[in-house]
């Protein structure tokens, strides 16, 4: 069973999941945020940039119903995540099923803000997560200094990997990976 601390942590992140504040996750909310990343970076509407977008979104909504237990068929309620994550992927124990977890949520978010494709997170791609999902922007460069473990001044797929199993595992308000979504408070 996950403490108060992590379910709190998990609302949050479905919070940003859900973009149109419903308490449901369903394909709008991902092709909202596919249609958000769009504008905010400037691709060109139904361009191949925004075509990927679209399509990644799409699939990582029917990967989550594919694995999350939900009641209707067309979208995921807050307490279902809440439950598939907590008893699923946190209360099992299983690194191997952690380890999936975490791959499937960073390596979306990391695919669709590494705009340039180095393999890093720099500060602005960092910002324009936020800003996509909503997350108080004044709480950016707090959270990039406390996820940029090795001080380069970029995010690396393995510091965003251990930031996440930190969000999800940790008792401890002050661990560094708390902070990847912003002000979870």
């Amino acid at each position: 069973m996950v403490s108060e601390f992590q379910r709190k942590k998990l609302i949050h992140f479905f919070g940003l999941l859900d973009s149109h504040k419903n308490g449901f996750l369903h394909a709008d909310d991902f092709s909202e945020i596919a249609e958000r990343i769009r504008i905010g970076l400037g691709y060109e509407a139904n361009g191949p940039k925004h075509i990927w977008l679209a399509e990644k979104s799409a699939k990582f909504f029917h990967a989550l119903l594919l694995e999350i237990p939900h009641k209707d068929n067309q979208k995921i309620s807050q307490d279902e995540w809440v439950t598939f994550v907590s008893e699923q992927v946190i209360a099992q124990g299983n690194e191997d099923v952690l380890e999936e977890f975490q791959e499937f949520i960073i390596g979306f978010l990391f695919d669709l803000f590494d705009d340039n494709h180095d393999g890093y997170i720099s500060t602005d791609e960092y910002v324009d997560m936020f800003v996509v999902y909503g997350i108080d922007i004044k709480y950016s460069a707090k959270s990039f200094i406390k996820l940029d473990i090795n001080r380069d001044d970029r995010l690396s797929r393995n510091e965003l990997l251990h930031a996440f199993e930190t969000f999800l595992l940790s008792n401890e308000p002050n661990q560094p990976g708390n902070w990847i979504f912003g002000n979870w408070e």
